[in-house]
């Protein structure tokens, strides 16, 4: 078989298989489960996994979704290539993606989606996203952790590219390869906040900086940055700027 590399939907219904080809799963869009060996994690933007050959998975979607698979041969002609493949599949894993790769799955997706039967995009697309992940678990293999410091660039990058959802304590973990707790304890020593009130205080920030610079309507404001209602982003925002949106909006704007 060649390289292939698809945007595809899961159902609803679950299912479980093998196959004897090498298969690499990016979240997208919405929310999908998969079980590995007993071990069952969603699967949503910024998370992935890995299925080496022979791998019995199983998996399903949750309403609207979207991932990119990538099918890999065992065997190949490259063997650059294929050399970075079989690093890469020593075992079944979930893994979570840099802000940067996370956008380049996203902007691979697209043309994958806009471009379905061209097939030496796919085999481009599946090189590209197979060399990407490898260099950066190499990358987290390597790099050191500054006297234990976080690295805060990355994870406002991570928070940016999601803002307008949820995302949780052990995604941020994730990002910067700590486990929840080591990360939480950490994080407020650096920051002096909770996770949870930084990511919070973020929004806040981009909604204020919207509000000068853009006439969207405070309602799509609320969506476009993770609050779940209009009513919700006018309480935690009059709570931080002693003042609701729409009077920082008339106050300041000019």
């Amino acid at each position: 078989m060649r390289k292939e590399a698809s945007v595809i939907s899961l159902p609803d219904r679950a299912d479980q298989h093998d196959h004897g080809y090498h298969q690499l799963v990016f979240g997208l869009e919405g929310d999908t489960e998969f079980d590995l060996a007993g071990y069952c994690r969603p699967v949503h933007a910024g998370w992935g996994c890995l299925l080496p050959s022979a791998t019995g998975h199983a998996f399903h979607g949750l309403g609207d979704n979207r991932i990119v698979v990538v099918n890999l041969p065992t065997q190949g002609d490259d063997r650059q290539l294929q050399q970075r493949v079989e690093r890469l599949f020593d075992r079944a894993d979930y893994f979570n993606c840099a802000p940067q790769m996370q956008m380049l799955v996203q902007t691979l997706g697209r043309e994958m989606q806009h471009n379905p039967g061209d097939e030496l995009l796919q085999d481009a697309c599946a090189s590209t996203l197979v060399c990407a992940l490898q260099r950066q678990f190499e990358q987290q293999t390597r790099q050191p952790r500054s006297h234990g410091r976080l690295n805060l660039d990355l994870i406002n990058s991570y928070i940016d590219l999601h803002i307008g959802r949820r995302i949780g304590v052990s995604e941020l973990a994730g990002a910067v390869c700590l486990s929840d707790s080591q990360f939480h304890a950490l994080f407020r020593d650096q920051t002096g906040l909770t996770p949870q009130q930084y990511v919070l205080e973020r929004r806040l920030h981009a909604v204020a900086r919207a509000l000068l610079h853009c006439d969207q309507p405070i309602a799509d404001l609320a969506v476009r940055y993770g609050f779940a209602t209009q009513s919700a982003l006018t309480r935690a925002f009059s709570r931080r700027f002693d003042m609701p949106p729409a009077r920082y909006r008339r106050l300041y704007q000019s």
